[in-house]
């Protein structure tokens, strides 16, 4: 069991030379709904003896693989070279620092069609509407605009979660003056941050057996249920001495604490768009008054705003509690690739915590991160049902 490394051609997946880097130098981070991050470290000579095309920074990715106990590959990173080598001379050695898809998309703008230079007229009149859709498939149109509908556009991305549409789903609209706010990556951000939005991710897995091509399956929460669907939980009992688990801390943060919130969308001095959410239930109990401002000074969506302040609301009603659990990857228990982050896992903790009662309780994996061994840090938080 370990960690396999290829270079990938990014634009259609085509998998490229094995790398033989280093597994004491190099860390990696996946955090839910947000975009990963890698480095790893080879010998120069071994890109040396590599056409540049498959390293160069945005025009090739790194797919990382852990190899498991089976002989298995299974994909766990993909994503850009995002710069040149970072190089030691007296170790002959060279640093690649990858992302995943998200950087990418961050420079992507999402815009109806795919405008000409001497179109800018019609791009300030224009607008990319959707309605009668889930979020998840709103998503997705996101990705199409930027990928499918434009000049060299093209990413091997996947669609691995169910298309709904409806007359009361869910409307966005995007408009073309609004170039400078409408990177794909942050509006697709933007749609996992409403209440009830979904939980959206891009993981990596091969095309067929042959394993030469490689792309990137979007998997998403549905409109009944924001998390993504799971054919397997991981069960966590951080009490026995025979678990795959070595640390365990558990953490709380206050500050996020609220019960009346003020969000702003776009406009000017009274003619700014304001909405406002109350926690009244929270406020009669005999909580001080703890008020919140934000904004979305790009959007002129009424519905939009009310629901951006209904969602600081329901954050910042209690606490935010989360449990760091390292546990050993390579273990059948917990090993990658059986897992995902954004997963729910069953964790079990005792009585020795104060700000965490004991017993059985679902929580989510929020974020993971480790280094090129078999040991993986995980963030959980409760699952909110």
């Amino acid at each position: 069991m370990t960690w396999v490394a290829h270079l990938v051609r990014t634009q259609d997946g085509a998998v490229g030379a094995e790398l033989n880097f280093s597994s004491s130098t190099g860390t990696w981070d996946i955090p839910l709904n947000g975009t990963e991050s890698w480095d790893l470290t080879v010998q120069r000579d071994q890109l040396r003896r590599t056409d540049p095309e498959w390293w160069f920074p945005w025009r090739a990715s790194v797919l990382m693989s852990w190899k498991n106990s089976e002989g298995v590959l299974d994909p766990w990173l993909l994503g850009p070279i995002t710069n040149l080598p970072e190089e030691d001379r007296d170790d002959d050695t060279a640093k690649l620092p990858c992302s995943g898809l998200g950087e990418l998309l961050s420079r992507r703008i999402v815009t109806d069609r795919d405008f000409s230079p001497a179109e800018h007229v019609a791009l300030a009149e224009s607008s990319l509407r959707r309605d009668g859709l889930s979020y998840g498939a709103i998503a997705q149109d996101i990705i199409t605009a930027v990928t499918t509908n434009r000049v060299g556009g093209q990413l091997p991305i996947a669609f691995a979660s169910p298309r709904e549409s409806g007359s009361r789903l869910r409307s966005r609209e995007y408009y073309g003056y609004n170039v400078a706010n409408n990177d794909a990556e942050k509006l697709i951000t933007a749609l996992t941050n409403v209440i009830n939005g979904p939980d959206i991710m891009f993981r990596p897995r091969f095309t067929d057996s042959s394993q030469t091509f490689v792309e990137w399956a979007m998997v998403h929460g549905t409109h009944a249920q924001h998390n993504i669907e799971q054919t397997w939980a991981m069960d966590l009992d951080t009490t026995s001495s025979r678990s795959p688990v070595s640390t365990v801390s558990p953490k709380t943060d206050s500050g996020n604490l609220v019960n009346k919130v003020y969000w702003t969308g776009a406009g000017e001095d009274e003619g700014t768009l304001i909405r406002m959410a109350v926690n009244r239930r929270q406020l009669a109990s005999g909580m001080p008054l703890m008020e919140g401002v934000g904004s979305d000074s790009d959007s002129e969506n009424p519905s939009l705003i009310q629901r951006r302040a209904e969602t600081a609301i329901e954050v910042g009603s209690a606490p935010l509690q989360q449990l760091t659990i390292t546990i050993d990857g390579s273990d059948h228990r917990s090993e990658i690739g059986r897992w995902r982050v954004g997963d729910s896992a069953r964790v079990t903790v005792g009585d020795d915590w104060l700000s965490l009662a004991p017993g059985s309780r679902m929580m989510k994996i929020i974020a993971a991160k480790g280094r090129w061994d078999e040991t993986v840090t995980l963030e959980f938080q409760e699952v909110l049902m």
